[in-house]
């Protein structure tokens, strides 16, 4: 089951702290931080609702309360977009702006160096 993980600092939080974080509520298959969000792929899906209930609103970091809960599909027919090569001063408000110009924008996240339009 893939668990999202919603308020987390991706610049200081790894995987394996977010996988230490699940493993006791069952078997953790993966972990893929990003800026600000994180999906944790558990086994079970019995232990994936324990870890639900559990860590919802469990504070990783002093003030930042964790928003964790079953990871829901994109909508339909949206797709998402990788954009390159954006400069780092770039913010995801000013691709968003872009990007609306020609559509509805869903999610626009800045991902470890790289900008993500969804």
């Amino acid at each position: 089951m893939k668990i999202f993980v919603g308020n987390v600092d991706g610049a200081d939080t790894t995987p394996e702290e977010l996988a230490a974080l699940f493993a006791p509520y069952g078997t953790v298959m993966s972990c893929a931080v990003m800026k600000q969000f994180a999906f944790v792929h558990m086994r079970e899906n019995a232990g994936a609702l324990r870890a639900i209930e559990a860590l919802h609103g469990h504070e990783l970091r002093p003030g930042r309360a964790l928003v964790v809960e079953m990871s829901r599909p994109r909508p339909l027919n949206t797709w998402k977009i990788f954009v390159g090569n954006v400069s780092a001063a770039c913010t995801s408000q000013e691709l968003r702006s872009l990007f609306e110009r020609r559509g509805r924008v869903i999610e626009c996240d800045v991902v470890k160096g790289g900008m993500c339009v969804g």
